[in-house]
């Protein structure tokens, strides 16, 4: 049912854009050209952009993962650390992470 839908849609989208992109191309070619370069330099750039933000998001969220793991381990372990004065050792742990 989902897939169905995406295909009727790009469908849609698809005959919309040629015929719309035909209708301005008749009235005024050259901003049909300007057009186009326009949204492929958009298109490009948002790509080229985009796959940085891929890295530094993956990064972000190893460094969250790796605080919730300190955390919980932290929580779990809170009386026997307390006991053998181990604060120091684990506050330097989860600043390492």
């Amino acid at each position: 049912r989902v897939s169905l839908d995406f295909f009727i849609t790009l469908l849609t989208s698809a005959i919309d854009l040629i015929s719309f992109s035909g209708i301005l191309y008749s009235i005024y070619p050259q901003l049909f050209y300007v057009i186009l370069v326009y949204a492929s330099f958009g298109t490009l750039t948002t790509a080229k952009l985009g796959q940085a933000l891929i890295g530094q998001n993956a990064a972000q969220l190893l460094r969250e993962a790796n605080l919730r793991y300190s955390l919980v381990r932290l929580r779990e372990s809170a009386e026997s650390i307390a006991f053998y004065r181990g604060e120091m050792q684990e506050e330097n742990e989860v600043s390492s992470r």
